[in-house]
């Protein structure tokens, strides 16, 4: 059993054993501008400001605020406990804005959800941080797969990848959101209860795929950190 295999392991344990209820962020998030957020909101909470609510909504709310004055506001609001504070924010986050700000208003919003569920439902909240999120109670996982020997795939063999992943994510109750095959790998962006083995899932659709040709290595990477771009594409490939 290898480390990333022990590693979901324990992670399913923990979540078996999680009390209260928990939340995954939807959104895509990098790791670390996740820890940026949670760093600065700290340090806002420190401060103790003696900014008002209202304040910091007239702020979110203006045309004419600055990038710096929204980010504050946004992680001021999130951790108010105020309703109306919670509301701005999904309103907000529902508006074209800088880009620069999409990662933070989806991180203020979950922040602003966890503090309205503790303080009215009196229970134990509890932020799962992914780099690739979920949605409801699934994470988002990436998957990536090489050919075996690396040889160029066949159009038989595309249309069976596409079938036998698709199914057999789907058959555990998980969701495709993208599959993308290259000459001689492919990846797969997919939604899984945690509590599913994601591997065994996986290697059993290769495995199947395998009965026809042995077209397909083996090995296999799992992450719910990032989607890999070119560069990580091509550093797999080079892996003996």
């Amino acid at each position: 059993m290898d480390e990333e295999h022990d590693f979901f392991n324990d992670f399913q344990q923990s979540m078996r054993r999680l009390g209260g209820d928990f939340h995954i962020l939807e959104t895509i998030v990098p790791v670390e501008k996740q820890m940026e957020y949670f760093k600065y909101s700290e340090h806002v909470r420190a401060k103790n400001p003696k900014e008002t609510v209202a304040k910091q909504l007239n702020i979110l709310q203006s045309d004419d605020s600055t990038y710096e004055e929204l980010k504050y506001a946004l992680t001021y609001l999130a951790t108010s406990g105020d309703v109306a504070a919670y509301r701005a924010i999904e309103t907000f986050s529902k508006k074209e804005v800088d880009p620069k700000l999409t990662e933070w208003t989806s991180m203020s919003l979950m922040q602003a959800r966890l503090t309205m569920d503790a303080e009215f439902l009196n229970e134990k909240q509890v932020f799962i941080s992914t780099g690739l999120g979920g949605k409801g109670n699934k994470f988002r996982f990436y998957a990536f797969f090489r050919a075996n020997h690396l040889t160029p795939f066949s159009d038989y063999q595309r249309r069976l990848i596409e079938k036998e992943f698709a199914f057999s994510i789907e058959k555990n109750k998980g969701e495709v959101e993208k599959i993308d095959i290259g000459e001689n790998y492919f990846s797969i962006l997919f939604l899984m209860d945690m509590l599913v083995d994601v591997r065994y899932v996986l290697v059993s659709a290769a495995d199947t795929c395998n009965e026809f040709g042995e077209f397909i290595d083996p090995r296999i990477t799992i992450t719910n950190v990032k989607i890999y771009d070119a560069a990580d594409i091509q550093k797999e490939l080079r892996k003996q």
